[in-house]
């Protein structure tokens, strides 16, 4: 990176790098609740990698959320869609418990939530009947458009994107509580968001004179998302005016699975050709757009931590930074987008910073966008309703293993508008102090595993050469998590084992376990759909129930 060439924001990067290395640290501690009930920010992006490094290049987030909170850097995303990802954000649930599975009716979108009556029962609604006031800014999920922009239950102030402005940077279109559009041709979306988000905070403070009010504000702006024409075609994202000459020497880090020579996946991976070089540097191009899009949110994040600070908030506020997804560009011959089970696509970033938080702390203990209405609970002091899928992020006691799910096509983005089918998946991811592992069951009966470990770049797939004995142990866990409930996923090895005395994969791993594991049925697909379908899958009848 050429220091001539990126300006005040580069040499912001360049600066952090005298601010020393995080510590680490693996078994979470929860914060002390407080009296008082805190307020909650979260700023909410769109396909924000973590593995690519977007983080790097945003300053302020450095500053105002990593040098100042945790971050969990094993945090995954289970569907890696926006509409899914996002509703288990919300729930506390996966997706194979509410259902919204796609983008795009019938399977997913805002009309799919709505006819799940998913606004009964969710996090705005639990913090509304404690005295919270919610407040929703920028992007909610597709399908808010202009015949559907009533507000769903629990928020009291909610502006969304309506399409066709969500995925338009110059030209966003807003409707506060279900009213009129409002088109604001020419100005740029994420610095409308800021503004937008600043005056809320604005009337927030006004409203606190008048009693404690405590309040959660979300803002989410679609930055780095691409942007969608009017055809439907994926373009990479617009940045501002101010920054659309940032970092011109940036391309996508070259890890070892950045298109590889040799291709050790499965079904429709492991037949793609090896990326042109035209190929690459559009690919390069697009990281270079996504980079500079960040670059007006990290600026909001500046503008609202320093508007809270400025109204004495910031103290008893949390304050959250993460996306719905994550995102590949290049990873494995994929040209770019998501909705795959390897680590760029669900591997995503969250920060936490707020009383009782540690600072520059990162936290490897596994979790996912289910554990977030645990731990915002956990932190106003509010009871936890039983149906939630997930601990809290600082529960002592946590599960070692989840499952990654997907039902539907796989879409390119970047212009194209190519697409895959059979591409609905079980991953298990499973992470401990001692182990790393990735296992998925496809809809094709094709199958992966990784040791994480040995090989982070999910390169050779070695679930021919696996030892046996474990991978009946992998099998047990996807049978229990795939249509698991409730207390079923947080804590699969009770399930498995009723009588206590297996916690873990090390536990289970016991030679005395051998034989009860070899005879369990396995988990498989009947067919591809590409919806959820629980006739469709599973291992027969229960063996656990």
């Amino acid at each position: 990176m050429k220091l001539a060439s990126i300006g005040l924001v580069g040499l912001l990067l360049l600066a952090r790098q005298s601010f020393g290395a995080p510590n680490k640290c693996v078994s979470p501690q929860p914060p002390p609740v407080t009296h008082k009930k805190p307020n909650f920010v979260v700023i909410l992006t769109d396909d924000q990698d973590q593995l690519m490094n977007s983080l790097d290049y945003q300053p302020y987030v450095k500053r105002h959320f990593i040098d100042e909170g945790t971050s969990f850097t094993k945090y995954y995303t289970t569907s890696a869609m926006c509409c899914p990802s996002r509703v288990s954000l919300w729930l506390g649930q996966f997706a194979h418990n509410h259902n919204v599975t796609d983008e795009s009716r019938p399977h997913g979108s805002y009309y799919k939530f709505q006819a799940g009556n998913l606004d009964d029962s969710w996090l705005p609604v639990w913090l509304q009947e404690e005295g919270y006031s919610n407040h929703y800014i920028g992007k909610f999920i597709n399908g808010v458009n202009k015949d559907n922009t009533v507000a769903p239950k629990g928020w009291d102030h909610f502006e969304p994107l309506v399409s066709p402005g969500i995925y338009n940077f110059t030209n966003p279109i807003f409707s506060l509580n279900g009213g009129p559009l409002e088109s604001f041709p020419g100005v740029y979306q994420t610095d409308l968001i800021r503004d937008k988000s600043l005056a809320r905070i604005d009337a927030l403070v006004e409203k606190k004179k008048e009693g404690d009010n405590p309040f959660l504000l979300v803002i989410s702006p679609t930055a780095p998302h691409d942007e969608i024409q009017e055809d439907g075609t994926f373009t990479p994202p617009v940045p501002a005016d101010r920054h659309k000459h940032l970092f011109p020497d940036a391309r996508v880090p070259r890890t070892p699975n950045f298109n590889p020579a040799v291709q050790d996946k499965v079904g429709w991976i492991r037949d793609l050709p090896l990326l042109s070089p035209l190929q690459v540097e559009e690919i390069d191009h697009h990281y270079r757009q996504r980079l500079r899009s960040l670059q007006a949110t990290d600026e909001l994040v500046d503008s609202v931590v320093k508007k809270l600070a400025a109204n004495d908030l910031l103290d008893n506020t949390y304050l959250v930074y993460t996306t719905d997804n994550g995102y590949h560009l290049g990873q494995h011959r994929l040209f770019a987008g998501k909705q795959t089970p390897i680590e760029n696509d669900i591997n995503i970033p969250f920060i936490i910073r707020g009383p009782g938080i540690a600072k520059k702390q990162i936290k490897t203990n596994p979790a996912t966008h289910s554990h977030f209405p645990a731990t915002v609970l956990d932190l106003a002091g509010i009871k936890r309703p039983a149906n939630l899928d997930a601990t809290s992020l600082f529960d002592p006691e946590h599960t070692e293993s989840f499952n990654v799910e997907f039902w539907s096509n796989q879409f390119t983005e970047g212009g194209s508008k190519l697409k895959h089918k059979k591409n609905s998946y079980k991953a298990l991811r499973l992470i401990s102090q001692k182990h790393d592992l990735y296992y998925s069951v496809w809809c094709t009966h094709e199958h992966e595993f990784y040791d994480m470990k040995v090989d982070p770049y999910q390169l050779s797939n070695n679930h021919s050469a696996a030892d046996r004995k474990l991978l009946d142990r992998l099998d047990a866990l996807v049978v229990v998590l795939h249509d698991c409930k409730g207390e079923v996923c947080k804590f699969p090895w009770r399930t498995i084992h009723k009588d206590g005395q297996v916690h873990s994969l090390d536990d289970a791993l016991d030679a005395k376990h051998d034989a009860f594991y070899s005879a369990l049925p396995k988990f498989r697909f009947k067919s591809c759909k590409v919806y959820y379908d629980a006739d469709n899958e599973g291992a027969g009848s229960s063996p656990f129930s």
